[in-house]
């Protein structure tokens, strides 16, 4: 007989989200750290307005990303050790939404 988690597509998208995402995570928090500390070399307000823009779009991907692993995480009811990886692969999430919020209360989107 075959394992259904084996065989099941979904089952198969969790497993790859929980391997892949929290690595993903970490490198877009950084690339958006890299990108907001370029704020303060700008000094025309069409670049910095721009510049916001992006900002709040990088924020988007990493809240979109944060949701994926949550939901991965959160499918996993089989008592394996895979939901208690997942979760202690994502322990930057304290770290990545404490990120998001001050983000968003600097660009003035609470």
């Amino acid at each position: 007989m075959s394992d259904p988690e084996k065989t099941d597509p979904v089952a198969t998208l969790r497993d790859e989200l929980l391997r892949d995402l929290p690595g993903d995570i970490k490198r877009v928090r950084n690339a958006y750290r890299r990108a907001a500390q370029q704020a303060a070399l700008l000094r025309d307000a069409k670049d910095f307005t721009a510049h916001q823009t992006a900002c709040k779009a990088g924020l988007g991907h990493l809240e979109i990303l944060i949701k994926l692993l949550r939901w991965a995480s959160d499918g996993d009811n089989g008592g394996d050790n895979r939901t208690a990886n997942a979760k202690a692969q994502a322990g930057e999430d304290v770290d990545v939404e404490k990120l998001i919020k001050e983000a968003r209360a600097a660009l003035g989107s609470t």
